[in-house]
């Protein structure tokens, strides 16, 4: 047993398949996969952007940062000292 990759198209409800000599036989298992396309009525009209506004508040992520970006000059520090000596 091996896997096939075969072209083809859904038309009518049917598979036409590209290269007829490749389709499968009758009782043979397929899956089926294929490409989706968008629709312009399925796409959110929420802001991704708005959607977040607010979404941190009173988690003090600055405070958190900004302690982030000292401990990691004092380690970059550290480790510099460490280097030149």
């Amino acid at each position: 047993m091996r896997l096939q990759t075969v072209r083809a198209v859904y038309k009518d409800g049917a598979l036409v398949f590209v290269e007829p000599r490749l389709a499968p036989r009758d009782g043979m298992e397929v899956v089926v996969t294929f490409v989706e396309e968008f629709r312009k009525d399925a796409v959110p009209k929420v802001d991704p952007l708005q959607a977040l506004r607010g979404r941190g508040k009173g988690e003090r992520l600055v405070e958190r940062l900004l302690q982030s970006r000292r401990e990691d000059q004092e380690r970059d520090e550290q480790s510099r000292i460490l280097l030149c000596a």
